[in-house]
């Protein structure tokens, strides 16, 4: 009983750390959807399946806001963020939109992403073989118009 007691105050007194969880800081007129053609299809796809951790329109659910998973979903987001801001693509040289392009052809490609641990919390983002195909031709159409700019 003691056990249980510790482990629960434990709990209670971890939720007064704060997680780093960040923002949302959407980037007026930099977003992907205003700057590079994104068919519809392409663009639902990555909204369901990207966004909350590759842009600034996360949707944070009731558990991001409880320890430890809220440290956690916090380090991914901004981990994600990083690597990828779909509401900065704006702001991206041409250089670093081309790698982008191709890490997206990889690694939506080869099952990468969305990561296996999102999907298990997140079913809709879960892509099917057609939709990472269209993601990955998009992707790669998309490198071949930024390479010709």
């Amino acid at each position: 009983m003691k056990t249980v007691i510790a482990l629960a105050g434990v709990f209670v007194i971890i939720q007064f750390f704060p997680s780093g969880r960040p923002q949302n800081n959407p980037v007026t007129g930099k977003d992907i959807a205003t700057v590079t053609d994104v068919p519809e299809e392409v663009g639902s796809l990555i909204r369901q399946a990207c966004f909350d951790c590759h842009s600034q329109n996360t949707r944070f659910p009731w558990y991001s806001y409880v320890a430890p998973v809220s440290w956690l979903i916090a380090r991914d987001v901004n981990h994600g963020r990083e690597h990828l801001d779909f509401s900065k693509w704006g702001e991206l040289s041409k250089k670093d939109k081309l790698k982008i392009l191709d890490n997206i052809s990889e690694e939506v490609g080869e099952e990468e992403m969305p990561l296996k641990i999102y999907i298990l919390l997140h079913s809709e983002a879960k892509l099917k073989k057609e939709d990472r195909d269209l993601i990955v031709q998009w992707a790669d159409n998309t490198a071949e118009k930024v390479f010709e700019e």
